[in-house]
Formats: C-alpha cells, sequence, structure tokens
C-alpha cells in the first residue's frame, strides 16, 4: 500500500519537468529539436511519484488529546472547601 499522495507527486513532478524544460528553451540553454524536452517531464514523473511514496506526509502519529485539567479540592466554584476554611 503506497502512503502519501502519489497523484499529487505524479502532476507536480510532471508540470516541474514540463516547465523546466520551456524555461532551458526560452533562455537558450538547450535547442528546440533537443532530446531533453520529452525527457524531463518524465523525470519529473517519476521524480515525483518516488518524492510522494517516500514523504511521510500524513503518516505521523496521531495527535494527543490534552490531558484533563487538575481540580484541586480545597478550592470549589472559587470558595475555599467547609473543610480546609478554619
Amino acid at each position: 500500500m503506497m502512503k502519501g499522495r502519489p497523484i499529487l507527486g505524479i502532476i507536480s513532478g510532471f508540470l516541474f519537468g514540463l516547465f523546466g524544460g520551456l524555461t532551458l528553451i526560452l533562455f537558450g540553454v538547450i535547442p528546440l529539436h533537443s532530446d531533453l524536452l520529452w525527457i524531463l517531464p518524465l523525470v519529473g514523473f517519476l521524480l515525483g511519484l518516488i518524492l510522494a511514496a517516500w514523504a511521510p506526509f500524513g503518516s505521523g502519529p496521531p495527535a494527543q488529546a490534552p490531558a484533563p485539567p487538575v481540580i484541586d479540592d480545597a478550592i470549589v466554584d472559587g470558595e475555599p472547601s467547609k473543610d480546609t476554611a478554619e
């Protein structure tokens, strides 16, 4: 069973690779006919899936409820009890 958010990782990785490739084209780092343009989105796809499966999103221990307040027997309703008042 896969933990984490694999669909979110796939989509995010694909978009990261796609826009990374487009940025490299626009800045003239790689030519338009480069094979890197279809490799980057696939690498992003796989990397997003791996990171989503490995990341501990939402799989931590459940949060504990806070402890109930301690009630002092000597004071009830803001007044000292008859046993302690002299």
